[in-house]
């Protein structure tokens, strides 16, 4: 006599390989009993953080993840974008790497999905099992960063190949929810969400008087980290296809001199259109401060005068290879590109160099651009417009990440000190956290009065004081361009 139980139940521990079922055929039981194994996965999860709440810093996470933001018409945009021909080679990579993983997932569990045919309901499910066994090789759980790449890259693989958001579409509610619970699950066991931090303000003073232009090799780092700093572009890939045509120089309406980097795609050396060298909304521009030992547009055009001049030179290439010492022909640097494994690391060995207080990686250095445009009065909105972020939701994370920690928590540590010796608090202490107020200039150029930004602290006495912190920073009204200028004058 066949017993009977609901498939649609689905009840852990079940092996359904052992069970007759009615109305189901021998592939379909076996199924089941997967899946009964993967939610037993699951709730496993679920048990692992029950005492536990969602992390505030797993909010901000997800938050802050552009697809999640999206509207009808940007996930349009998206899925038109992502069809293009110049896909990044570093995402596409990324991305077949996860789909292969996630096929080599099902073959293991004798599964086999077409992806391009395949119900919603049953990818939604399948693709929620794979999130709720993703492990590392020894067993740990990934961090959240990881999971949300890992989800990212699905999202971009299933958009592109059939229209479908695996993160907006209501039958991948549950697999959400896994996201989150795998994230938690992480930190339950004692992981920590990776953030890459602001340059501290003291390292950014370090890293002017270290930029002497004094040698080929320091000359190209000020010029690469000017290429960060101001365009506010990652990646080794996209640093690797810039060529000297993705600049231009662009006379201001005031007679300003400035370098623009170009808008439109280009080729990179090797003549594929695999490259997206930027945002199509980015408006950042590098303005000349003739009278700053550090003016970035004189950086650009010494170096630009030396690459020129090496004897063989592509026309292409801007990273050259520096010369260990300079001979009596006056040649900098050689016809040979700086590879991508070179430009990746370059700023942490700068750090290094530099004797900064920690190394840094080029992820630190928007964060670093967006917290010193804030603090110094700009929106958001501005903000977006040169980092180059769609909305504003991915500003406000780095502004929230953003902040100097070491220079609070020595304020902090500072206003201790001065409680247990009974004294009055320094107003300074109170800068970091103070708010920022509008900077108001006309002159895209006038750098040399740099704009400055009134914060006021009230002593515990009630009593008002003003404290003025200098910034390098500008507006060119016409096109309402921010501008990062220079280090320091």
């Amino acid at each position: 006599m066949a017993s009977v139980i609901d498939s649609a139940l689905n009840p852990p521990l079940i092996d359904f390989r052992y069970a007759t079922v009615s109305g189901l055929i021998g592939d379909e039981m076996f199924i089941e009993s997967v899946s009964s194994n993967f939610e037993r996965t699951g709730d496993d999860l679920t048990a692992l953080i029950a005492d536990c709440t969602f992390s505030e810093e797993l909010e901000k996470l997800f938050s802050s993840d552009p697809e999640t933001l999206c509207n009808l018409d940007e996930l349009e945009s998206l899925a038109a974008q992502l069809e293009r021909d110049n896909e990044c080679h570093s995402t596409v990579s990324k991305d077949k790497a996860v789909i292969n993983r996630l096929t080599a997932w099902l073959a293991e569990n004798n599964l086999k999905v077409d992806y391009a045919t395949a119900s919603v309901e049953e990818i939604a499910k399948w693709v929620r099992y794979f999130y709720a066994t993703l492990r590392k090789s020894d067993g740990s759980f990934y961090s959240p960063n990881t999971i949300v790449g890992i989800r990212a890259a699905l999202f971009r693989y299933f958009m592109k190949l059939r229209g479908l958001n695996i993160i907006a579409h209501e039958a991948f509610h549950s697999a959400k929810l896994m996201v989150k619970n795998v994230c938690n699950a992480y930190l339950k066991s004692g992981g920590r969400v990776q953030h890459y931090e602001a340059i501290e303000s003291d390292d950014l003073v370090k890293l002017a008087s270290y930029f002497d232009r004094s040698t080929p090799t320091r000359l190209q780092e000020e010029v690469y980290f000017n290429v960060l700093f101001y365009f506010g572009n990652r990646g080794r890939e996209w640093l690797r296809g810039l060529t000297v045509r993705s600049f231009r120089e662009k006379a201001l309406s005031n007679g300003a001199m400035a370098i623009e980097l170009q808008g439109s795609t280009s080729k990179n050396v090797k003549g594929s259109s695999d490259m997206r060298l930027c945002d199509d909304n980015k408006q950042a521009l590098m303005v000349a401060k003739p009278e700053s030992r550090h003016c970035p547009v004189q950086a650009f055009q010494l170096y630009l005068s030396k690459i020129t001049a090496v004897p063989g030179w592509n026309q292409e290439d801007f990273f050259l290879r520096p010369k260990p010492r300079v001979n009596a022909d006056g040649i900098w640097y050689t016809k040979v590109p700086v590879g991508i494994n070179t430009l990746g690391p370059l700023l942490k060995k700068i750090s290094s160099n530099a004797n900064l207080s920690k190394l840094y990686t080029p992820h630190c250095v928007r964060p670093t651009v967006v917290t010193e445009l804030h603090e110094a009065g700009f929106s958001v909105e501005k903000i977006a417009k040169v980092t180059g972020h769609k909305n504003s939701a991915s500003v406000e994370r780095y502004i929230r990440r953003g902040k100097k920690r070491d220079s609070i928590m020595a304020g902090m540590s500072d206003q201790l000190t001065v409680a247990l010796a009974g004294t009055m608090p320094a107003p300074s202490s109170t800068l970091s956290e103070a708010p920022a107020r509008a900077v108001t200039t006309t002159d895209p150029c006038a750098l040399s009065d740099a704009p400055t930004r009134a914060v006021a602290t009230t002593d515990p006495c009630g009593s008002a004081s003003m404290s003025t912190v200098k910034k390098s920073l500008v507006v060119e009204e016409s096109t309402t361009t921010l501008v990062a200028a220079p280090l320091s004058g």
